[in-house]
């Protein structure tokens, strides 16, 4: 007896789960999923485009909602990073020590346009992000090179973030 109700309830359920759920597995997807990626850098800072153009390589590969392809033809639509007021900032951590205690600050901006094929701007956003180094020693200036690599991560991230969090 048990038997024959389990057999009819065990269909239904296979069938509810098959036909009525439209839960699909994964991150949602959009008309774009492939891209070619261009950085601009209009900015004064050494290597930042290159910087940037690597780490949001790795950011959109790492997330997997986007595909990145290499030639223009392929693409569903088009990703410009344009890299924009580049700042180093004197910062003093300490009033009373501002020799000692003294570093830089590095701020930019990213603009973000996403252009379909046809060269409609489907979507458009600016991103900003700032990085801090601290003299090693009281004789050196400080090295901008690790905080340049930390403005770039940020600056990557922060794009990322925007294009994964819109819903075309």
């Amino acid at each position: 007896m048990s038997r024959l109700i389990y057999l009819p309830t065990s269909i239904f359920t296979i069938l509810f789960l098959l036909l009525g759920c439209s839960y699909k597995a994964g991150s949602p997807t959009s008309e774009y999923s492939s891209l070619h990626l261009r950085v601009k850098n209009d900015s004064l800072a050494p290597l930042l485009g290159a910087k940037v153009d690597r780490e949001l390589r790795k950011n959109l590969i790492r997330n997997g909602a986007f595909v990145l392809v290499n030639n223009q033809e392929e693409a569903d639509a088009f990703l410009l990073i344009t890299l924009t007021n580049y700042e180093d900032v004197t910062e003093a951590y300490n009033p009373e020590d501002t020799l000692l205690a003294a570093g830089l600050n590095l701020r930019a901006v990213a603009k973000i346009e996403l252009l379909g094929i046809t060269g409609q701007n489907v979507y458009e956003d600016r991103v900003k992000s700032d990085a801090s180094v601290l003299r090693r020693e009281s004789i050196q200036v400080p090295d901008d090179a690790m905080a340049l690599q930390a403005l770039a991560e940020d600056l990557a991230a922060n794009i990322s973030l925007s294009l994964l969090n819109q819903a075309w």
